[in-house]
């Protein structure tokens, strides 16, 4: 019981505190309809559930054998993320805060890209992979500990991601200004810059 816990504890502070996930969901809020809000929140929560099958069955150990695989989903994961926010800071300056101006680039914005993005996320396999290994020391039946791990990251994602969604319909009458719109998706930008560097970082 103490084990479900902590790893309770674990997918709750992975999940409630800012990074990618939680930035697109804000995003997609202020800026479309809450069914489309709703779909990237399952989006995101079944590739969680996908990436749990993957390292589940086996690719843990893969890790575990290889270090240098594990590092470079890391790197490439953190570079990918600093690459967004690079591309969304540099895309408001390139605009400019002009009400006509074309809409900025929003990667990571569509049901399947943000599906597949959990397989290169690297805030989401050292959240499942800890977990994973952390359920692992319980002793219980692997089918057990399959199960209990995606009702976690299925429950409490979503309860998380909602909680993002309201703040960003709150922010919604406020990122309707050009200016004030720009500088919400720089400072997005730079939350995904500093996301990446926080990841790497010793």
């Amino acid at each position: 019981m103490n084990t479900i816990l902590g790893i309770a504890g674990l997918v709750f502070v992975s999940a409630v505190t800012p990074g990618p996930n939680n930035l697109a969901v804000l995003r997609i809020a202020g800026e479309q309809r809450i069914k489309a809000t709703a779909l990237a929140i399952m989006s995101i929560v079944l590739g969680g559930l996908a990436l749990l099958v993957l390292i589940h069955f086996g690719l843990d150990t893969v890790m575990d054998r290889h270090s240098w695989f594990r590092a470079a989903l890391t790197i490439g994961g953190a570079a990918y993320l600093a690459y967004l926010g690079a591309v969304t800071v540099y895309g408001t300056f390139r605009k400019g805060p002009r009400s006509d101006a074309a809409p900025l680039p929003r990667p990571g914005s569509t049901a399947w890209s943000l599906f597949a993005f959990q397989f290169s996320n690297p805030k989401a396999w050292v959240l499942i992979t800890t977990a994973a290994a952390a359920v692992h020391g319980s002793g219980s039946s692997d089918s057990r500990q399959l199960v209990t791990l995606a009702l976690l990251l299925t429950i409490i994602p979503i309860v998380c991601l909602s909680a993002w969604t309201l703040l960003g319909r709150g922010l919604r009458r406020y990122s309707q200004n050009p200016g004030v719109q720009l500088w919400i998706t720089r400072a997005m930008g730079m939350l995904l810059m500093t996301s990446a560097f926080c990841l790497i970082a010793p």
